[in-house]
């Protein structure tokens, strides 16, 4: 990663990891992104843009056994993926039809800092997760139509 930003290279990284894929549901939209630092941080030490991206409708392209979750998170930490995933029937593997919606949110331009602080790091964090959040109320309804939007909640986990 740090090759490719020393070149100059735009790069996409999902920052949400096994953890957010442990915590898919068909009903409840996450993000594992409170404990996500580190893509802030090659941000501010290369001084490029962060830019939040959703994916609406994501979690319901597979089914994902719900519960014990910190039993299951504690395991994703040792290196262990704790998802059971289930798509169609008859072929599992493949993901249900659903609808898509992709919203790129704002550029967050973060300055160069060779050495960022912790507290620099944890503001630059914040602003990504209001910028994330902000995407998600003002497009929910445009993704999952005027009342299934309305009652719609992103858990930040």
């Amino acid at each position: 990663m740090n090759a490719y930003l020393r070149a100059g290279d735009d790069v996409a990284l999902p920052p949400g990891g096994f953890e957010e894929a442990t915590l898919t549901s068909t009903t409840q939209d996450r993000v594992f992104i409170k404990r996500r630092y580190g893509f802030v941080r090659l941000c501010l030490k290369h001084g490029v843009a962060i830019r939040p991206v959703y994916v609406f409708g994501e979690g319901r392209l597979f089914g994902n056994v719900q519960g014990m979750w910190k039993a299951r998170l504690a395991l994703n930490r040792l290196g262990v993926p704790t998802i059971l995933v289930w798509g169609r029937w008859f072929f599992p593997l493949l993901p249900r039809r659903a609808k898509l919606l992709v919203v790129v949110g704002r550029p967050l331009v973060a300055p160069k800092v060779d050495a960022p602080t912790k507290e620099e790091v944890a503001q630059w964090h914040q602003r990504y997760i209001d910028e994330l959040k902000r995407i998600y109320d003002e497009y929910k309804e445009v993704a999952y139509g005027p009342e299934e939007g309305k009652e719609a909640k992103l858990e930040v986990w």
